[in-house]
């Protein structure tokens, strides 16, 4: 009689569990909870019920697009707005679908590809993507519910008692997230020259793009990360020969230079306009009659963002340059999100700053998701602690 196979036997083929997805989507919900946190509390003072809140979260997921939608919502935008905001927001998520496409195997069919693209976020991408082996979706699907549960209900927290807890808690929780896309990059970035290389690219590029007065005027942050990433990872994939030699380690130190010059000169001094969460609450609602068309334009267009590619590419693709683009394509995204995000996702500079650097750490020694991620909220805290004595 066969023996079953083991559980190294089945990862040959890419059939992680469900509990493997869980565990591994942990500290997303748990980041989730702290970042949504700020979104119920923003939603609260645009003049929403908590209820209102939940239903954009709950069908969203989507900090910068939800963020975008509610603006809309409260101005009395019309449908075309809140349809163009979303896909220009959100279009990352198209890239992101078709290279998880080509993760997924053959339990993926493509009904299950249209029901789990609901749950294709930037974290739970980066995650999925890591894996060493294809993913099915057993594991796709643990890998999405504790972070569409902490979202929700770190809205509905933020919405009901966010303005009970102290700021610098809610903020050092923030950063936890971008702790979690470090320990993802470096330790892939530290045994593989070309990925180090394009994701220094996408960080210099997505510094470009923040700190331009220009460019930071005429291109959304949605459109910049896609940019930055793509424009790095295209290079990587016509220049991956040389960068795997002395050429990658050159590129490399001198892209890492200018971003400490960047984080010295630039950085610290550099005002970040805050979203306006600490208006006034309003004392009535938002009319349904205006709340509800622009929710489904607004989930709909975000989803179908999502569910097309990842449905649609699954065929696997051949060409080496088209598979070495999706190979490079998901650290340069991350890399362009992170940085200079993670210097101004606290309030303070100082506190973000010390946190990244102890992501750095965590993330160079190769540590847990959930290890990176609690380690740089500590740091955070504790560095918001010390700041308020001094």
């Amino acid at each position: 009689m066969p023996k079953d196979p083991s559980v190294s036997d089945i990862r040959e083929f890419g059939g992680y569990t469900t509990g493997e997805g869980i565990k591994d989507g942990l500290p997303i919900g748990l980041g989730y909870l702290s970042v949504s946190f700020s979104f119920g509390i923003l939603a609260v003072s645009k003049g929403l019920s908590w209820i209102q809140a939940a239903l954009i979260s709950l069908t969203n997921i989507t900090s910068a697009g939800q963020v975008a939608g509610l603006g809309i919502m409260t101005a009395a935008g019309g449908i075309i707005a809140m349809i163009l905001s979303q896909i220009v927001i959100n279009l990352r998520y198209s890239l992101m679908g078709i290279a998880l496409s080509q993760k997924a195997d053959k339990t993926m069919t493509p009904l299950l590809r249209i029901l789990l693209s609901y749950g294709i976020t930037d974290e739970i991408f980066g995650v999925a993507v890591s894996k060493k082996h294809e993913f099915g979706a057993r594991y796709f699907f643990g890998l999405t519910v504790l972070p569409v549960i902490g979202w929700v209900a770190g809205t509905v927290i933020g919405a009901l008692l966010g303005r009970v807890f102290p700021d610098f808690l809610t903020n050092a929780l923030a950063i936890g997230i971008y702790g979690m896309f470090v320990s993802i990059v470096l330790p892939k970035a530290k045994h593989d020259k070309i990925i180090l290389a394009g994701s220094l690219a996408a960080c210099l590029l997505s510094c470009l793009f923040f700190y331009m007065p220009f460019l930071s005027e005429h291109v959304s942050q949605g459109f910049a990360i896609i940019i930055a990433a793509v424009v790095s990872a295209v290079v990587c994939v016509f220049t991956r020969e040389k960068l795997k030699g002395r050429a990658g380690t050159v590129v490399s130190v001198i892209a890492g230079v200018i971003l400490v010059l960047i984080l010295i000169v630039l950085a610290p001094f550099h005002e970040v306009l805050e979203n306006a969460g600490a208006a006034e609450i309003s004392g009535g609602k938002l009319d349904s009659k205006v709340f509800v068309p622009l929710l489904i334009v607004m989930a709909v267009t975000t989803y179908l963002v999502r569910m097309i590619p990842f449905t649609l590419f699954r065929k696997k693709l051949e060409n080496p340059s088209v598979r070495a683009f999706f190979d490079y394509i998901p650290y340069t995204v991350l890399s362009a999100m992170t940085f200079p995000a993670i210097l101004y996702s606290t309030g303070s500079f100082v506190t973000a700053a010390f946190g990244f650097a102890v992501a750095l750490i965590l993330g160079l020694f190769e540590r847990s998701l959930l290890t990176v991620a609690v380690g740089t909220c500590l740091a955070t805290l504790a560095a918001g602690v010390v700041m308020m004595y001094i």
